[in-house]
């Protein structure tokens, strides 16, 4: 047998919670193929398994939080598939084999021999002339026999199950006699229906609501008073996007005015309420991440204003040629030619020294719902600002949908930060874990400027950039903002 285990699926990953399974007890699978869905504090994720055979234990429930490397599920060989049988059974009864698996029904049934106790009843003759008049009151009148041979019935509930038609009538009781057969495997059919209280399967309609939608997305549908399950996904095997919510709640006007009515005030806009909510995992994993950032990492700042005129007068023109490329592209491709001329802002500390990386890497913030998530443009420096353009419009799609791969959000050796599209002039950001830098980019802002004595309008940008002091001091930081200045207010490198 082979155990499956809670995987280590990102750096700052310890635990994770198991969103749902893609297999049952009993199913077949092969090595790679998808079993489950893992939500980690970055995103969800599918998990593959090791090897291949038949699921024979799930040790882990959809929801459950669990340590990295705890075993969650076991897989064996096709023999063992039936092992997990005795799990169904009550406490106290005898377990059986594998291969006697089939035969506790029959043996059960015929059990419940006190049937007959309705023949009991001081009054026999009133019994019979009832049934002879086909008064079905009669067929429910030992309600003891019944209840009992429906608690010995659900000894081994199974989905589908058929067999209490075939149970052998018991001797001596009416079920013998052809006129009034009915009244006995009537009884043991009713007694096979599983139980309006028993506990639902596993694989329910609502689990398979949840895996369909990332937890950035089952948040916002919480906010827009949607129910997911009424919602039609767009993303790959029908997942649902975040898209997907704003255009059902835009064309339904769905649950949108619940809100409203919770609010219990005439007036309009949102009531304050005190109350503690419970962080998404997402939240969590960010505090955590910021806290000790700030906590194990000496910041200072830098700031320095660029012009941006000629920049985008080039984006224009990409964009006539039909290439979106944005103001956060040229910056990220601005940035990987300045770590090449200073590439100890390319590094991170380390207690033995500076460790120096041979790819720049540029974590691109991106704004969720819940948090901030950071996908990774690999080897910046190689790639032309087109390509960039397209591999970022690519990343932050996959972040905004909870899509994002393990690879995709790990190996950043540098961090852009972009608040300018929500007009922020000037902002400091704090310094992702296992690096030594991030530039923090204000809006580009119409300014007055002074040129060659003459007092003119023009396009300003402010950037700020956050080091680790233990890695550059201030001057180096400087110099290494003259260089992005350079290359953005002459931005004919970037089409190189």
């Amino acid at each position: 047998m082979n155990d499956i285990v809670m995987p280590k699926l990102s750096d700052t990953m310890t635990e994770g919670r198991l969103v749902s399974w893609k297999k049952r007890v009993g199913d077949e699978v092969r090595r790679g193929e998808v079993i489950a869905e893992v939500e980690t504090d970055k995103a969800n994720m599918e998990l593959e398994a090791y090897a291949s055979g038949v699921i024979l234990e799930l040790k882990a429930q959809p929801g459950d939080l669990v340590q990295v490397g705890t075993v969650i599920a076991v897989v064996g060989k096709p023999e063992e598939k039936g092992a997990p049988a005795p799990q169904a059974q009550a406490p106290g009864k005898e377990t059986p084999t594998a291969g006697q698996a089939p035969e506790p029904e029959p043996e059960k049934v015929p059990e419940p021999e006190k049937v007959p106790e309705p023949e009991k009843v001081p009054e026999p003759e009133k019994e019979r002339v009832a049934q002879e008049k086909g008064d079905e009151s009669s067929q429910a009148a030992p309600p003891p026999a019944g209840a009992k041979e429906a608690k010995e019935a659900d000894l081994f509930p199974m989905e589908g199950e058929k067999q209490a038609p075939a149970a052998p009538p018991v001797p001596g009781t009416d079920q013998e006699q052809p006129g009034k057969a009915a009244a006995g495997p009537t009884e043991y059919i009713h007694t096979r229906a599983p139980a309006p209280g028993k506990e639902a399967p596993e694989f329910t309609p609502s689990a398979a609501g949840r895996e369909r939608a990332a937890p950035v997305v089952r948040r916002r549908a919480r906010e827009l008073g949607m129910d997911l399950a009424q919602v039609r996904g767009s993303g790959p095997d029908g997942r649902i996007l975040l898209q997907d919510l704003e255009g059902t709640a835009g064309s339904e006007g769905a649950a949108a005015p619940e809100q409203p009515r919770k609010e219990l005030a005439p007036a309009a806009g949102p009531r304050l309420v005190e109350e503690v909510r419970t962080m998404s995992r997402l939240r969590a994993a960010v505090a955590k991440t910021v806290a000790d950032s700030w906590e194990h990492i000496p910041h200072f700042s830098v700031t320095m204003d660029i012009l941006m005129d000629e920049a985008e007068a080039i984006r224009r023109q990409l964009k006539q040629g039909g290439m979106r490329v944005t103001v956060n592209d040229v910056i990220v491709k601005g940035v990987a030619l300045a770590l090449v001329q200073y590439p100890q802002l390319n590094a991170r500390y380390t207690p033995d020294g500076i460790s120096y990386h041979g790819e720049v890497n540029v974590s691109v913030a991106v704004g969720v719902p819940e948090g901030v998530l950071m996908p990774v443009v690999h080897r910046c420096h190689a790639l032309t600002l087109l390509e960039i353009a397209q591999e970022s419009e690519r990343l932050v799609k996959r972040a905004r949908s909870g899509a994002l791969t393990e690879q995709e959000m790990n190996g950043g050796t540098f961090s852009v930060s972009n608040l300018g599209m929500f007009g922020v002039d000037c902002f400091s950001a704090i310094i992702h874990p296992a690096q030594a830098g991030v530039l923090a980019v204000g809006a580009v802002l119409d300014a007055p400027v002074v040129r060659s004595g003459v007092l003119t309008s023009a396009k300003v940008m402010k950037v700020t950039l956050s080091a680790d002091h233990r890695v550059a001091d201030g001057a180096y930081a400087a110099e290494f903002l003259k260089a992005l200045k350079e290359v953005l207010e002459n931005p004919v490198r970037l089409l190189i």
